[in-house]
């Protein structure tokens, strides 16, 4: 910020002071008071209004998330693998916990060289260990992991 030497800031001075007597000898209605101020009534503001213009679409994307975070898609989820092995053995063992546990998403996936069953969508690790925990009756070597 640029500093008023003595010179410029006596000028502004003096301009503000001969404004102040000139609005003072131009009021009609302080012209007999001595006083420079004089009383404003201020009102009061109206209600202001907020107007969101919004795209439609807006509505669809959010009903999405929501339905893919209650899915686990979007989040870190944990799944229970019950099987790795030879496609013949990972499929008995597919309709086994099928039937075993219908409450629970069954996956039969194939990662090289190994066929795999996966039960569950489970969001949290607590979650988890409480569904390992009954699987672990049927299958013993069911394990939890967590699916990035």
């Amino acid at each position: 910020m640029r500093i008023l030497n003595k010179k410029n800031s006596l000028l502004l001075l003096g301009f503000g002071f001969l404004g102040i007597v000139n609005l003072h000898a131009q009021d009609p209605i302080n012209s007999d008071n001595s006083t420079v101020f004089t009383t404003v009534k201020a009102t009061p503001p109206t209600n202001p209004t907020v107007t969101i213009n919004q795209d439609p679409k807006i509505k669809q994307l959010l009903a999405i998330k929501t339905a893919m975070d209650k899915d686990g898609t979007l989040s870190d989820n944990y799944r229970i693998q019950l099987y790795n092995g030879n496609m013949k053995q990972a499929q008995k063992i597919l309709k086994k916990a099928e039937a075993a546990f219908p409450q629970w998403e069954t996956n039969f996936k194939w990662e090289t060289p190994d066929f795999k069953v996966w039960i569950g969508n489970y969001r949290s690790k607590l979650e988890t260990d409480r569904a390992l925990k009954e699987i672990k009756k049927e299958f013993p070597g069911a394990f939890s992991f967590s699916n990035k």
